[in-house]
């Protein structure tokens, strides 16, 4: 869902919806960025049952929200602001959100349930496997990672070189959008 293209009828709605309401509206949308594969299905039930609206509208709903967070990561607390009255966001909407002065606790909640299912990362070790008979095949030339958790895991994955080149750039690519979101972050 793309916020800028929301409705003006979509943006009264979620405006007019009730402080306690929307803070419950937040929590789910917030996680649903985490990992962990459980049904939410009848939390939100409830929340239409209680609220007198379909399930689809709030999930709609629900989407928006989504949509208020992925902008608050993108942007900076004014610029925020900002474009949210620019889309039509009421102020007060905007000044109830509880986004602005808490982006560290907001980055923490949304980032500690991925450091628990993935761990974090111990080692890193990387061959190239290149062996007199894989030169005289013609088998293309591989890379063996092998990656050791915090948690004791171990994986070791076997990546033919352009694979493995192709990663070293997407690597490249997160590592310079996380530097740009730290810059972002800092303003």
């Amino acid at each position: 869902m793309n916020i800028h293209e929301l409705s003006k009828s979509t943006i009264n709605a979620v405006c007019e919806f009730p402080p306690e309401f929307r803070s419950k509206v937040l929590k789910v949308a917030l996680v649903a960025f985490q990992p962990t594969a459980q049904d939410r299905s009848k939390i939100i039930e409830n929340l239409a049952n209680d609220r007198g609206i379909s399930k689809d509208q709030l999930c709609q709903v629900i989407g928006v929200y989504i949509s208020l967070v992925r902008l608050f990561l993108q942007t900076s607390d004014n610029e925020f602001s900002t474009r949210l009255s620019e889309i039509g966001f009421t102020s007060d909407f905007v000044q109830q959100l509880p986004f602005i002065g808490h982006r560290d606790e907001i980055l923490n909640n949304l980032t500690n349930g991925f450091d628990a299912d993935f761990g974090k990362l111990s080692t890193l070790k990387w061959k190239i496997d290149i062996s007199l008979s894989i030169t005289l095949i013609k088998i293309p030339t591989t890379v063996i990672l092998c990656l050791t958790l915090k948690n004791g895991k171990k994986y070791t994955i076997e990546v033919d070189a352009k694979s493995f080149h192709k990663l070293r750039f997407n690597i490249a690519i997160v590592l310079k959008e996380l530097a740009s979101l730290k810059s972002n972050f800092l303003k």
